[in-house]
Order: structure tokens, then C-alpha cells, then sequence
């Protein structure tokens, strides 16, 4: 009988630090329309969105994961300080070296094909939070193709209240003076959701990051922000960036992330194909809001609509 396919284990960065990597893939008798590439937010890892994979293999997409440096079952970047890396740099360098690790062990197994002609699948990027300032940085790194994004709930900006610009000029010196001191406020949990249930597991889940940013992981994310908004490409109709469809997706109710700075960013792509789809009432965990599979069924109708699937039996080595 055919079941939905997994398969789990780590792989070294160039830092040699092992992380933990998770593949999930439909029936192997299913065409596919295309691999996702999900990226998590900042205290979570890959396996708690095993629901989303769920969704994405059930309307014949493969989903490839990975749990971020020092979160999850992966290594520490340094000082064996979880929810830390020295910088930011290293989360885009991590997620290049796992689509290049996946493109070489995961996928080749998974979409095995008989038929040397099938055309390759696309690469879409799909992630959440935290996880989308990564995935945008790694598409414009330009070191991988990938053929559309999905960003959900992003942080990919904040709004610079004085408060804010002082705050960030604090944090300079103190990145280098106790770059592992966690004085830096992070997620506002009460914000994370509606479902006290999942609210209860988030916190209840030892592989989840829940305490304060470090010095240092807060001023390289702000850095990353700002370097993010100076960034013309997003803006640049010619650009590789702009030749994607994007889907935006953010609850009306979010306090974690900001909804205003998500629509000032996608006014600013120059994507011909972009759509910015507002939740209302749902907050910032939108994929586990008590909602989420009208948001999952919208993500899914998205990238239906602009992939087909590959020819029958070219992602499958048999059908026996």
C-alpha cells in the first residue's frame, strides 16, 4: 500500500556543525508539481509543521525542512548558546548548503524517474516568521533558482519608533561587549495565537526556543532588516527576484509581526504575479490559528494554480 514518504537525518554546514534535516514526499506513484522548501520562525523547528507538509504532499507537493542553527535538534553556532548564531549570515549560508544537500541526497531519491527527459521540478520557498528574512536574503544570494515564494506572517522589517532607533544604537556596542547576554525581548507569546492548545504544546515543547534574543542575534537581525529595505532589487522589474510570483499571507490581528511593514513591502516588489491575502481576526501563528486550513487551502489553490503537474510516472521509479 502507498503512504506518504519521510525520510530525516542531518547534514554539516561549512561551520562543520550537524543539522537536523526532514524530507516529506507524497505516494511514490503521485506526480508532482513542485518541492517546497519551509523555513520556521525563530524559537520553533521543522518537525511542528508536519501538518503543512500533511497539506502540501495532499495537493501533490514534496516539502524539504531543515531546523536552523541552535534551534531544534541542530547544532549550536557557537558557546552551545541555543536560539544564537554570531551571524546572520550563517542562517543563509545554512539554507543554501541544505537546498544544495538536498538537490544532491533527497531529492533524487524521492523523485527517482526512469524517464532521463522528465523536466526537473521547481523550487519554491515557503516559510514563516523569522524564517522569511532568511528565505528572502537566500533568494536574493542568487545561489539557488527557485521558481516562486510564499511568505507567511513576515518578519522582515520593523517600524522604527525612536524608542527603536535608540534601542539599536544601544545594541551596537553591546553585540560586541556580551554578544551572549539574552537581553533582547523576542516573541511576544500571548501574540503567537488564538488556540490555547497550541499555545500550551509551543510552550511545552523542549526543542522550542522561548527565552530572549542574544545582544548579538538581535543587532544581526536588525542589520538584516535594514540591509533588506536599502535592498533595489526587490523594486527592480528586470531583477531575478521580481521575475517570482509571490503570495504574502498575514492574519489582520497579528502583533508580532508588523502588518503595516508586510504591505509596504510587497508594494515595493516589482513582481508582476503577487498577491498579499489578509486573515481577518487570525494572529501571528497563522498556520495554527483555529483557521488554519482555510489558510492552508489558500496556499494550496495559490501554487496549484501556477504549477501543473509533471508528466505521470516521471517522479516515480515504478508503479508496482
Amino acid at each position: 500500500m502507498n503512504s506518504i514518504r519521510h525520510v530525516q537525518g542531518h547534514f554539516k554546514n561549512a561551520r562543520d556543525q550537524e543539522l537536523f534535516y526532514y524530507s516529506q514526499f507524497p505516494p511514490q506513484d503521485v506526480a508532482l508539481r513542485g518541492i517546497v522548501l519551509f523555513m520556521h520562525g525563530l524559537g520553533e523547528h521543522a518537525l511542528r509543521f508536519k501538518h503543512v507538509f500533511d497539506h502540501l504532499n495532499a495537493h501533490d507537493f514534496g516539502a524539504i525542512a531543515y531546523d536552523m542553527v541552535a534551534r531544534g535538534r541542530s547544532d549550536c553556532d557557537c558557546e552551545n548558546v541555543r536560539g544564537h548564531s554570531d551571524r546572520f549570515a550563517h542562517f543563509v549560508q545554512d539554507t543554501n548548503a541544505f537546498v544544495t544537500f538536498a538537490k544532491r541526497e533527497i531529492i533524487p531519491a524521492m523523485t527517482a524517474s526512469d524517464n532521463a527527459s522528465a523536466p526537473a521540478l521547481p523550487l519554491i520557498f515557503m516559510g514563516i516568521s523569522f524564517g522569511t528574512l532568511v528565505g528572502v536574503h537566500t533568494l536574493l544570494s542568487g545561489e539557488h533558482k527557485f521558481a516562486a515564494a510564499v511568505l507567511a506572517s513576515p518578519a522582515i522589517s520593523v517600524q522604527w519608533t525612536p524608542l527603536l532607533v535608540v534601542q539599536s544604537w544601544l545594541s551596537k556596542p553591546l553585540a560586541w561587549a556580551i554578544p551572549y547576554a539574552k537581553i533582547v525581548p523576542a516573541v511576544n507569546i500571548e501574540g503567537l495565537t488564538r488556540d490555547p492548545a497550541f499555545l500550551k504544546d509551543y510552550l511545552a515543547d523542549p526543542l522550542n526556543v522561548t527565552d530572549n534574543l542574544t545582544a548579538r542575534m538581535g543587532q544581526e537581525t536588525l542589520m538584516a532588516m535594514a540591509a533588506l529595505e536599502a535592498d533595489k532589487r526587490v523594486e527592480t522589474p528586470s531583477s531575478a527576484f521580481c521575475a517570482m510570483p509571490f503570495l504574502i499571507i498575514q492574519g489582520s490581528e497579528d502583533k508580532v509581526t508588523s502588518l503595516d511593514m508586510a504591505k509596504s513591502f510587497f508594494n515595493r516588489l516589482a513582481n508582476k504575479d503577487k498577491e498579499f491575502k489578509e486573515f481577518h481576526g487570525l494572529f501571528h501563528c497563522i498556520f495554527n490559528e483555529p483557521e488554519k486550513r482555510d489558510v492552508l487551502a489558500h496556499v494550496a489553490q495559490w501554487l496549484q494554480q501556477r504549477f501543473q503537474v509533471i508528466a505521470p510516472a516521471a517522479n516515480a521509479h515504478s508503479r508496482l
